[in-house]
């Protein structure tokens, strides 16, 4: 079959498929009208500002903007369907390039914070041996007590909790939890980390407020996750403001 989507073969194509919603004839009409998608996903792909997104991905919001534009073409309006598909595909394409450098961004600015709070929590240079191991074990147990206070990652989807109901149940409940003891610590710890956790404030901002320097923020932030494991150890009696 010819690959152009103007020669004869079109026009058969869509009154046979108008009359009977055949897929055979729908896929037929998307492969026919490949070339389209792929012309305007070029042409959009030579406007990029860089090259973070690969032509393929281009290309692929084509396609699925040529499968909602032959769903929902109506051979018996005026407007051809190169008039009617290329808002259809430019449209998908853009907003699905418009997704993926929200989630590119969402990725780097976790990505930094993990950074910012691993920085924060890493061993001294002067400790070595079983020091260090128990430095670095206390570097892992702060991040995911940290994983835990953050507000924003319980709204992100975590695929191996959402497919067990009862694990979810239990770290709902455990945040609850970590959360609630947020008011057990003293108040500067307690202050970084309602505006680090709970309001996204970065570490920066956060030393402006207290008036310190960033390393002290970095301190109190380690003492702070320190302060709250004593506290899941220890059980709610323990309190650090008495």
């Amino acid at each position: 079959m010819a690959q152009g989507a103007s020669d004869d073969t079109a026009p058969m194509l869509w009154a046979e498929f108008r009359a009977t919603r055949d897929i055979r004839l729908r896929e037929r009409l998307i492969e026919h009208y490949l070339p389209l998608a792929r012309t305007t996903a070029a042409r959009i792909f030579r406007l990029r500002s860089d090259n973070t997104i690969p032509f393929a991905d281009y290309l692929q919001y084509a396609r699925v903007g040529l499968v909602e534009a032959v769903d929902g073409y109506d051979p018996s309006r005026e407007a051809t369907f190169e008039t009617y598909s290329s808002y259809r595909i430019r449209g998908a394409v853009l907003n699905g390039l418009g997704n993926e450098t929200e989630i590119a961004a969402q990725r780097a600015f976790w990505r930094t914070r993990m950074q910012e709070r691993a920085e924060s929590l890493k061993p001294s240079d002067n400790v070595s041996g079983d020091e260090e191991l128990e430095a670095l074990a206390g570097m892992v147990v702060g991040l995911a007590l940290g994983f835990l206070l953050d507000q924003e990652h319980e709204q992100m989807v975590d695929e191996t909790t959402e497919a067990n109901p009862y694990a979810a149940t239990a770290l709902t409940e455990l945040r609850k939890v970590m959360r609630g003891m947020v008011g057990k610590l003293p108040g500067r710890e307690r202050l970084l980390v309602e505006r680090h956790y709970f309001e996204q404030r970065e570490f920066r901002a956060v030393a402006q407020e207290l008036a310190v320097t960033p390393g002290r923020v970095s301190q109190l932030h380690a003492q702070a996750l320190g302060h709250l494991r004593q506290l899941l150890q220890a059980g709610p009696d323990l309190d650090f403001n008495v």
